[in-house]
């Protein structure tokens, strides 16, 4: 990995690696989320690293003040059924308002269209998600993207902590080729506190 690649990386994943609040919680780190990544952390997927540079990017052309945080799922096998999971009791810093959240499945469109993937969330909320299309912040190489804003918002302040979303991938039969390039990653885009942006150099 170069050094300007590592950079940008560390600008923006890095924030993937750290829980982040969202909905209705309240934010209460003082701090900035970016961090040094720990030696024990997992590297996360090339598809979220390359996810992360391409919005980052898009981000700096549109003067996008807005946080960007990706999270790698982690995995949970039921018998023959794999779901990928993220946390609910999630951090922000003081001030931040969650504004979107998405559940990218990054696929390969050269073996099939999105049309062949069937994503259900299966926990807390359960039912089919839908992908979305209009225009956002995020890259549009990243993936299929499916909202799932509603589900952090309404979850309430007084959650247990350690609850967890959850989504599985359904894929139509395809030979022997797989759709999917790596695991689904979660994206939320934060409004942050205005002096934030002020001691960032923003104005």
């Amino acid at each position: 990995m170069s050094p300007s690649y590592l950079s940008l990386w560390m600008r923006v994943c890095s924030l993937s690696l750290v829980l982040v609040a969202v909905g209705t919680m309240e934010c209460t780190e003082q701090q900035s989320l970016i961090q040094e990544i720990p030696s024990s952390i997992v590297q996360p997927t090339q598809c979220l690293m390359d996810c992360t540079a391409l919005t980052f990017t898009k981000k700096l052309e549109l003067g996008d003040n807005r946080n960007i945080r990706l999270k790698d799922s982690t995995e949970e096998q039921h018998g023959n059924l794999k779901e990928y999971c993220w946390p609910l009791d999630l951090k922000c810093i003081v001030g931040e308002r969650l504004q979107r959240a998405f559940v990218v499945v990054p696929m390969d469109l050269s073996v099939a269209s999105w049309e062949h993937l069937e994503v259900k969330s299966t926990g807390p909320v359960v039912g089919t998600l839908r992908p979305h299309h209009d225009p956002t912040t995020l890259a549009d190489n990243c993936g299929v993207r499916y909202e799932v804003t509603p589900i952090y918002r309404s979850t309430p302040e007084s959650s247990e902590t350690g609850l967890a979303f959850c989504v599985r991938v359904a894929q139509e039969p395809l030979s022997r080729d797989r759709m999917l390039k790596c695991s689904p990653f979660l994206v939320t885009i934060w409004q942050p506190r205005a002096d934030q942006h002020k001691r960032e150099g923003g104005g």
